[in-house]
Order: C-alpha cells, then sequence, then structure tokens
C-alpha cells in the first residue's frame, strides 16, 4: 500500500478581505421587492391544504436542499408535525424514505 501523498498547496491567491469587498449587483429595493414576492409564494405552496403529505414532504426537502429553509421555518414544523402525527406516506417506500430523513 503506498503511502499518501500530502497536498502541497500555495497561498490562496484570494484573501477573505478581497472576497468581501466584492459587490453585488442583486441588492438595492426593486431585488427585495422581487424577494420578499417569491418568499410569499413559497409561504402560499406550503400552507396550502390540498396538496399531499408527498408533495409536502418534496417540497421541504427542496427547500433544505437549496438552503433556504430558514426562512420558512414555522411552516416546515407545521408540515413535519402533521405529516408524523398522521403518518400518511406508508404505502410508498419513497415516501417513506424521504419522511424518515426529514423527521430525524
Amino acid at each position: 500500500m503506498e503511502a499518501r501523498r500530502p497536498g502541497n498547496y500555495g497561498p490562496r491567491i484570494w484573501d477573505d478581505d478581497f472576497v468581501q469587498s466584492q459587490a453585488s449587483i442583486y441588492v438595492g429595493e426593486e431585488y427585495s421587492k422581487q424577494a420578499a414576492k417569491l418568499k410569499e409564494n413559497v409561504r402560499m405552496m406550503l400552507n396550502e391544504k390540498d396538496m399531499r403529505a408527498l408533495d409536502q414532504l418534496e417540497l421541504v426537502d427542496n427547500l433544505q436542499r437549496l438552503g433556504i429553509h430558514y426562512h420558512f421555518e414555522a411552516e416546515i414544523r407545521r408540515i413535519l408535525e402533521n405529516i408524523y402525527n398522521l403518518s400518511n406516506c406508508e404505502d410508498h417506500l419513497y415516501g417513506v424514505a424521504l419522511q424518515f430523513r426529514l423527521l430525524r
């Protein structure tokens, strides 16, 4: 078995000050309004009563994978509590696996 070679990497080119100094083009009132509108659309989707449990789980999973779940913590908590209490994804293996992963 060969010994693992150490990675003799040079120093980073970009220091933290340089990265933090970069201005974003997505600032201003226009983008804030658009973000608020999109958040409200997602909230409406999360509060939809006619959505199947599997669809709700997939929506929560997508929000977590996108890294924006913290905007909707109360809604996600309500959905997961309802699904935990009802446990109505038991007839579908994918649904059970997704339910297990999100509820753990």
